[in-house]
């Protein structure tokens, strides 16, 4: 995993402990990683104690304009920054209907969908997520994060932008799987995640896998199982309600690479879907 993967790692575990649990602290070792994020200053007497405690001093601010990753656990964790860092007003558009007026945005409410002890990334391929990762500084200007929900087929994209160095929340986009991209891998998925007749009918067989080798920490077994050995990995497939980050990934070919990114820890499992003679088979399993 590359530095900047790890750091995002832990950027989003800090974000998560104590933005959505009561009374948690931040440790002084993650102070110390978000000491590197500090720069120039806000009003001291517009600061939570938790954003004190964060670093967020009259003499600093984090410097989370460079990495979308960063602006996003600045902008979910302190209420300055995202009073700051909101379009006012705020657009929610819709495909069907005319945009409407947010008169009341409730940013925890609406990120809710990141509490839980993941995230999930989709690319159109394994090339995409390693450049992603690869990458030592990001140059996008506009990200959707993505909230999917595959128990009613809607899309809730939340439109950053960046101009002039700094990044808003611009606008909120309401849409439904028949709108976006990825219609055809997530009507799969929605029915692969939640029908285990389904999901065991969608194994490729054989299914080629790599798993880490219990008897050496940094070494990995690669091989390949029969489709109904699936069941004994028994694996928490990503189900109900995901995210997805895109910053400019392309979709649309044979291929659809679903990254579990563990929240608490450096872990993560790799899910590849390859569509095959009209149908789309997990191909590949990667822990």
């Amino acid at each position: 995993m590359s530095t900047k993967c790890k750091g995002i790692c832990l950027v989003v575990a800090v974000m998560v402990a104590t933005l959505f649990s009561c009374g948690n602290k931040v440790s002084e070792a993650n102070l110390d990683e978000l000491d590197l994020l500090l720069e120039d200053s806000i009003p001291v007497d517009t600061l939570t104690k938790e954003e004190e405690e964060l670093g967020l001093t009259e003499e600093k601010t984090p410097l989370f304009d460079g990495i979308f990753n960063d602006f996003l656990f600045a902008y979910l964790h302190s209420p300055t920054l995202r009073e700051e860092r909101t379009a006012k007003p705020l657009r929610l558009e819709h495909t069907e209907r005319p945009a409407e007026i947010l008169e009341d945005f409730n940013p925890e409410f609406e990120f809710s969908f990141l509490s839980g002890d993941y995230f999930t990334t989709l690319y159109g391929n394994a090339s995409q997520m390693r450049a992603e990762d690869d990458e030592e500084q990001e140059e996008d200007s506009i990200v959707s994060l993505q909230r999917i929900n595959l128990n009613d087929g809607t899309i809730r994209n939340f439109q950053f932008v960046r101009e002039e160095g700094r990044w808003n929340l611009e606008a909120i986009r309401e849409e439904t799987f028949n709108d976006d991209a990825l219609n055809d891998f997530l009507s799969f998925y929605a029915r692969f995640c939640s029908d285990s007749l389904f999901q065991a009918q969608s194994i490729a067989d054989p299914l080629h896998i790599v798993i880490q080798d219990n008897e050496d920490e940094d070494g990995s077994i690669n091989g390949i199982i029969d489709a109904d050995q699936w069941e004994t990995f028994c694996p928490e497939v990503p189900s109900g309600i995901i995210s997805n980050i895109r910053k400019g990934q392309s979709y649309g070919g044979r291929k659809i690479v679903l990254r579990k990114s563990g929240l608490s820890n450096g872990l993560q499992e790799i899910f590849t879907f390859t569509k095959e003679r009209g149908n789309w088979r997990l191909t590949r399993y990667e822990n």
